[in-house]
């Protein structure tokens, strides 16, 4: 893809529309394109923390052993994953692979923090995703105790 379509593209995803111009250029030509064919691994639990993955086409599934129960959720393009982990120090809680044909943009550690830093939109975007995922994670854990009452 070219620059112009990578800019049309982090355009039109929430996390990066309140996103001023020049920064917006700086994340298309500072991250990493990547490409992953259904079934392969994004992210692994062993994996450190060493950017965010933006997904910018196709699926991706979250998965976690526990015990003999696998666990899984999944996400779709606009996703932001690797954030959580990046930001609170802590390693990646399961394995992310590629449910669909998948184009991803990895944004580096230093370029998110500093994203973080000195463009409030972006940062407040963030706020944002993450408060609607812990809803949303708050809302089906309340659900499921309603569902064992």
């Amino acid at each position: 893809m070219t620059l112009e379509t990578d800019l049309v593209c982090l355009k039109s995803l929430p996390l990066f529309q309140g996103m001023p111009a020049p920064r917006l250029k700086l994340v298309a030509l500072m991250g990493e394109r990547l490409h992953f064919e259904p079934g392969e691994t994004i992210i692994s639990e062993s994996d450190g923390s060493e950017g965010v993955f933006v997904i910018l086409s196709g699926d991706v599934e979250f998965s976690r052993q526990r015990g003999s129960e696998l666990l899984r959720f999944q996400k779709e393009s606009g996703s932001i994953i690797g954030d959580v982990s990046l930001l609170s120090g802590h390693r990646f809680l399961g394995d992310v692979k590629a449910k669909s044909p998948v184009s991803a943009l990895r944004i580096p550690k230093d370029l998110f923090f500093e994203l973080l830093h000195t463009v409030p939109e972006f940062g407040l975007a963030v706020c944002r995703d993450l408060a609607g995922r812990l809803y949303r994670l708050v809302s089906t854990v309340l659900h499921e105790e309603e569902a064992f009452s």
